[in-house]
């Protein structure tokens, strides 16, 4: 079964409402700081890349020549995920589903911003995601390593993971106010406005899906422009 908008409830605080993200910071207020999950997602990121390098042997002319087409293909899937599973609800991807609402939920129409560390949950991939994509990232690496050799599958898992780096720190950046670290480089500032418009009720079903660069969405002309 898939719908075209986040689910509402029958019941209980409105879509997008000052009631439902207060409910949702009382929900995760007996977690680890915010700011603490954050830092630990990213050096746990920064870890498996470092790992990954210390195994490839060399990079060497095949890598730099493969490296537009691997991420051509990580921005495929990231594309994939977010305008299939991620807002329709599919059998078998369900949990992937339910975070995107409850991040939808959260930051929309005008409630596009950080407002205090609790916020970070609600953007920020939960780990189910991370064990699912690393899981994708693992068998392409290991069908490019059985046939290309084991050298050609990490650089494949370097550029995953690369990737994976980018699109956090890109949507976590996007949802910082104006005058934030990243959001002072012109083309992030640029990226960030295409993905608030995503999170306009009406259009969230519909444009904007590639987070990190909007390839296809220009492709599958599903990208907004105000």
């Amino acid at each position: 079964m898939r719908t075209d908008m986040p689910e509402l409830p029958d019941r209980g605080p409105k879509f997008g409402s000052n009631e439902y993200r207060a409910s949702f910071r009382e929900s995760v207020r007996r977690r680890p700081s915010g700011t603490v999950y954050v830092l630990a997602v990213f050096l746990l990121l920064l870890s498996i890349l470092g790992f990954i390098v210390w195994r490839i042997e060399a990079f060497d002319d095949w890598f730099w020549i493969s490296l537009p087409a691997y991420f051509l293909v990580a921005n495929g899937i990231e594309y994939w995920l977010h305008r299939y599973p991620m807002h329709h609800r599919m059998r078998l991807m369900p949990v992937v589903y339910e975070h995107v609402t409850i991040h939808h939920n959260f930051y929309a129409d005008e409630h596009f911003y950080f407002e205090q560390p609790e916020d970070y949950y609600a953007a920020i991939l939960p780990y189910y995601i991370f064990v699912g994509l690393s899981l994708v990232i693992a068998l392409i690496a290991g069908v490019v390593g059985f046939v290309f050799g084991a050298d050609r599958g990490w650089q494949f898992a370097l550029v995953g993971y690369s990737y994976y780096l980018l699109y956090e720190a890109l949507h976590f950046s996007y949802h910082t106010r104006a005058g934030g670290l990243l959001k002072r480089i012109p083309f992030v500032d640029y990226l960030s406005r295409g993905h608030l418009y995503h999170h306009r009720i009406g259009l969230m079903s519909r444009y904007n899906f590639n987070i990190t660069f909007p390839i296809f969405d220009k492709i599958f002309r599903t990208q907004y422009k105000e």
